[in-house]
């Protein structure tokens, strides 16, 4: 029986006092406005995880200097921005939550965000022969290092003066402090590279300064890589050695991370990655350390309680989940476990959706949007008929239910879910079942009639006569136009998932996105002969997909030696082999089994069999357009809103 109770037991890092173990660490979210000012929107999105119950938030990171500042982010460069760092920490503490301000210089994170400010220029210890030529680059002498480690020091007591907390030194994924830590990316020969000290120097003189500057009982701690997750770069144990560094120096706790953000996806884990892959590193930094040890990365409750009551931690960083549900730490304190909005790792929240706007999530529409969400009691409740049980139609139900709403939910298979009960089949995604449980709860806390195995019709919706009506009959898998395509060799990606056949022999998959990509991993990790054909590049050929989850399966497939023929077109399929074109040749691939994952096409026939049927018809999801669950969500809660 999990001990939630640990988690709720006070805690202290140097003099600030917490009221448990659960923190908010800093993630990107660009509601600052365009010029890096504090909005309120800003404001309202932190003080709903401050109310949710978790003792500290640590808001995203504020750039020390000019030349590291990213748009729509605050900075804490300049003696004006201490009046907008000090809105945000009064709306926390009013919210009931201690925060601390994370200082930060970019360095080669810029790599990573794609933008370098306006006459500015990556600064880094020493050139690398891997960095991108077409960038600009500045190896920092002495005398620049200097510099900013004064500018850390400037910045830490505006953020005393905005009323923070504590300050954070940001010294992981990539960043000035960090690159300098590595040594694959710190080849300095003079004070500040080569030995583990020498690679410490500028984050300990920070520390050092900081420290003085800030005075004794001020809490000072730093977020460092326990590993660079990459060849060449930091080990645990040479981690281990610089958080006894930093220790010496005057940090009063450790927060680990690891993995560099341009190379590496360890510091954000996606679903293919096992549960808290970073708390094994958390483990051995404490014991190497007498200060408290903070671990994050893919924690949820259970496994938070574990490593409190285990000693493997002091304080558990919960980012993503509290994306998902900024209610979660009152909710398992109030033993609400099965109230718990649970995230599912997608990393959809780190994608800029054109339509739902930057960052969105798909089990909480409301992230980022707390102020104007959710939306007030129908003044005027109706009738209305949900088509399609799938996350679209259930979400919409749902949230139409919450408002008030007279709702029945139709679903023309035998079980509720769609096209999620094949992504929750997806090995490596069984953790995303979680969402459609939930929802599932949620349509009988609030008694929404369901009918499955009911295929809606027109003279239904006339014998019923719905107020509105919300389509959301989902998306099927789309074939190609090739000769031999309707060939007994030939199956769908969804129906291997599915377990309906199961490949035999040389297999070919066709289609090199997500789908393609899974299914590719999974049975070349069962052992199968698996190669891969796409007509773009791999993750290309429609919607942007989210890169960090990109990045982990495409390492993955180059990890397994699975071939890959991109940029390549197929011209037939036979009961022996795929016939396709690329760089202007023709090639035969022996296929005893041929997979297509070539996308889905919106199923939309209902929508137009009922037009006239009824006052109202919304549709939902992907019979408008095929797209990702974040999307999904977003569009079923502005539907529930309408109506």
């Amino acid at each position: 029986m999990v001990r939630y109770d640990v988690l709720f037991q006070p805690g202290s890092i140097g003099s600030l006092h917490l009221k448990n173990r659960l923190i908010m660490p800093a993630m990107g979210t660009a509601l600052a406005d365009a010029e890096g000012q504090v909005t309120d929107r800003l404001v309202k999105y932190y003080q709903a995880r401050a109310s949710g119950g978790v003792s500290l938030i640590t808001p995203q990171f504020a750039a020390v200097s000019p030349d590291s500042a990213l748009p729509f982010t605050m900075t804490i460069c300049e003696d004006a921005c201490v009046a907008d760092w000090r809105k945000v920490v009064e709306g926390v503490h009013e919210a009931g939550a201690a925060i601390c301000i994370q200082l930060m210089h970019t360095g080669l994170i810029l790599l990573y965000s794609e933008y370098i400010p306006e006459g500015a220029s990556i600064a880094v210890p020493s050139m690398m022969p891997w960095l991108p030529g077409d960038k600009p680059y500045h190896v920092l002498a002495e005398e620049d290092i200097e510099a900013y480690v004064e500018d850390f020091v400037r910045a830490a007591l505006r953020a005393k003066e905005a009323g923070a907390d504590a300050v954070e030194l940001h010294a992981c994924h990539g960043c000035l402090v960090s690159s300098f830590l590595s040594p694959v990316t710190n080849r300095r020969t003079d004070q500040y590279g080569g030995s583990i000290e020498n690679r410490s120097r500028f984050a300990r003189q920070i520390i050092e300064r900081l420290r003085k500057a800030l005075g004794p009982e001020y809490p000072v701690w730093v977020r460092m890589n326990a590993s660079d997750d990459m060849p060449g770069g930091i080990t645990i144990s040479e981690a281990a050695q610089q958080a006894a560094i930093l220790e010496a120096a005057g940090a009063d706790a450790i927060s680990v991370s690891g993995g560099l953000e341009y190379w590496s996806t360890l510091s954000i884990p996606t679903y293919p990655y096992p549960k808290a892959p970073m708390l094994p590193l958390a483990r051995k930094i404490k014991e190497a350390v007498k200060i408290p040890v903070i671990a994050a990365g893919k924690i949820d409750a259970e496994l938070a309680a574990q490593a409190i009551e285990e000693g493997q931690a002091d304080f558990v960083a919960m980012g993503r989940p509290l994306l998902a549900d900024p209610e979660l730490p009152n909710k398992v304190r109030q033993g609400r476990i099965d109230d718990v909005r649970r995230c599912i790792y997608c990393n959809n929240c780190l994608k800029s959706d054109p339509n739902a706007g930057p960052g969105s999530c798909s089990v909480n529409p409301y992230l980022y949007r707390e102020g104007r969400y959710p939306s007030p009691t129908a003044r005027k409740p109706k009738k209305v008929m949900v088509v399609g049980g799938g996350l679209g139609g259930m979400q919409t139900a749902v949230y139409l239910a919450e408002r008030g709403h007279q709702v029945h939910l139709y679903e023309k298979e035998s079980r509720l879910g769609g096209q999620w009960n094949v992504a929750s089949a997806t090995p490596g995604k069984e953790g995303y079942a979680v969402f459609s449980e939930y929802l599932q709860r949620l349509l009988k806390k609030y008694n929404v009639p369901i009918s499955l195995a009911t295929p809606v019709t027109r003279d239904m919706v006339t014998e019923i006569k719905p107020e509105a009506v919300v389509l959301a009959t989902g998306a099927v898998p789309v074939s190609l136009r090739v000769p031999g395509v309707d060939g007994k060799t030939v199956v769908q990606g969804h129906d291997v998932i599915e377990g309906k056949v199961k490949p035999q022999g040389k297999i070919v998959v066709v289609g090199g996105r997500f789908i393609g990509m899974e299914v590719a991993i999974w049975l070349a990790e069962e052992g199968e002969d698996v190669s891969l054909i796409t007509k773009a590049g791999l993750g290309e050929n429609g919607i942007r997909l989210e890169k960090l989850t990109f990045k982990t399966l495409a390492d993955k497939l180059v990890e397994m030696r699975i071939p890959l023929y991109l940029h390549a077109t197929v011209l037939e399929i036979t009961d022996q082999a795929v016939i396709f074109s690329m760089g202007g040749e023709v090639y035969s691939l022996p296929a005893d089994t041929v997979i297509l994952a070539v996308g889905m096409r919106s199923e939309d026939s209902l929508s137009r069999e009922l037009e006239g049927a009824a006052g109202e018809i919304h549709m939902v999801g992907d019979c408008v357009a095929p797209r990702d669950a974040a999307e999904v969500a977003y569009q079923a809660m502005r539907v529930a809103a309408k109506i």
